[in-house]
């Protein structure tokens, strides 16, 4: 098996985790993991069925509006209310009044925050991961280096949110996937492969496999 992806979008990583659809305005993806060999990208795991942004993919996301950016981005951190696998990569425990900023007035615009209450327009982290889909979240480092206010944050992997149906809801932005496949993703992540997480349309991405 060989996996192209443009290699602008690979770098110096030698794992990557690939969230990857064919139409761009669809919420449902998939989601592989390989690993570099001296053969080339070998799959660790996948390719698994995850849910994106309820607008699709967009290679100009903006805050609020329903798409997950397109592009490589490095894994940040890793936050939780219940213990993770450990990757290398820093764990935050969520407790009360974390809150991620979103408001586009504060400076502290796409990050997190301890020790206030948390206000309209900015994410409860305890709140929602109470309530399921940031029991444990991936952060990705999309719109931090340097920090662009509007241009969207709060960029996670974690868990599914669902409809009174069952069925699976799409995202606001991240990337969604059971908590099963979330552990597993967690098991294999190793920050010191430089992991980075490639995202976007097959088109975009370049890839192929064969």
């Amino acid at each position: 098996m060989v996996l192209n992806i443009r290699e602008s979008l690979t770098g110096d990583a030698q794992q990557i985790v690939v969230v990857e659809n064919t139409a761009k305005e669809s919420s449902s993806a998939t989601l592989s993991v390989y690993i570099k060999s001296d053969l080339g990208w070998r799959k660790q795991f996948g390719s698994i069925p995850v849910r994106i942004g309820r607008s699709g993919f967009s290679e100009r996301h903006r805050e609020g509006d329903g798409t997950t950016p397109m592009g490589s981005f490095r894994i940040q951190s890793v936050f939780g209310i219940v213990p993770v696998p450990s990757s290398g990569y820093p764990y935050i425990k969520i407790r009360k009044n974390y809150c991620w900023v979103l408001r586009q007035s504060e400076k502290t615009y796409n990050s997190l925050v301890k020790g206030s209450a948390c206000v309209k327009g900015d994410e409860d982290l305890y709140r929602i991961a109470k309530g399921g889909p940031y029991r444990r979240s991936i952060v990705l480092d999309f719109n931090m280096n340097p920090v662009i206010r509007g241009h969207g944050g709060a960029i996670f992997v974690h868990s599914h949110s669902y409809y009174a149906s069952g069925k699976t809801k799409p995202t606001s932005g991240c990337v969604s996937l059971t908590n099963v496949h979330l552990v597993k993703l967690l098991q294999l992540l190793d920050a010191s492969l430089q992991t980075r997480v490639v995202m976007g349309t097959k088109s975009f991405l370049g890839s192929s496999i064969r």
